[in-house]
């Protein structure tokens, strides 16, 4: 029928239904619905997400902590997506978990950075790449002094950086949604089935 569409379900009806229907509808086994009304015989595909918890939480004094649900992996993943980085952990630099080009990365960390692992970080980065570094917070030089001292470095504080980059106290229909991109052709060709940690919950 040439349509896009988006369909969107809690529990594991997506599990236990709907993809083993849509499975069928591809390879034409599923006689069901408009099959016979418009000569369907297969084809298409579709790709499924699966939403992560909410990242941002609240403690017992009301103030906004990361989910202890999410892992350093979960973590450093949403905060990939978040930036617009792609994660892509590194086997050698333990600081490189994500790149946004050959030479501009990011490191996630719930720790607070002291100016002298700050130091260290910066001559292993070295002058001809960027980090983004996202950490709990950093101690023994202010904003203005890390930006001053370690060019290659960006700072920012988890969750501010979060609460920064969300939208809250909407009640209608007015959230700035993203459009996501168009899937390559080849994904039309064969189910797709991607998983991914995304954040949620702050967008209600």
């Amino acid at each position: 029928m040439g349509r896009r569409w988006i369909m969107v379900e809690l529990g594991e009806h997506c599990h236990t239904h709907i993809v083993p229907r849509l499975l069928k509808v591809i390879d034409g086994r599923d006689p069901g619905g408009v099959t016979q009304a418009t000569g369907w015989q297969g084809g298409g595909g579709f790709r499924y997400y699966e939403l992560a918890p909410t990242l941002l939480s609240t403690d017992r004094w009301g103030n906004l902590v990361i989910n202890p649900e999410y892992d350093a992996g979960m973590l450093a993943a949403a905060m990939c997506k978040l930036e617009g980085f792609s994660y892509a952990p590194s086997d050698v630099l333990w600081w490189r978990q994500g790149h946004s080009s050959e030479r501009d990365f990011i490191y996630v960390t719930t720790q607070t950075l002291s100016s002298e692992q700050l130091a260290a970080l910066s001559d292993e980065v070295g002058s001809d790449r960027s980090l983004l570094v996202c950490c709990g917070a950093w101690r023994g030089v202010s904003a203005t002094q890390a930006g001053e001292r370690w060019p290659n470095l960006t700072i920012k504080k988890i969750p501010k950086m979060v609460k920064d980059r969300c939208e809250w106290g909407h009640d209608d229909y007015s959230l700035n949604v993203a459009n996501l991109p168009m899937a390559q052709k080849s994904m039309d060709t064969s189910a797709q089935s991607d998983f991914f940690a995304a954040v949620d919950g702050e967008a209600g």
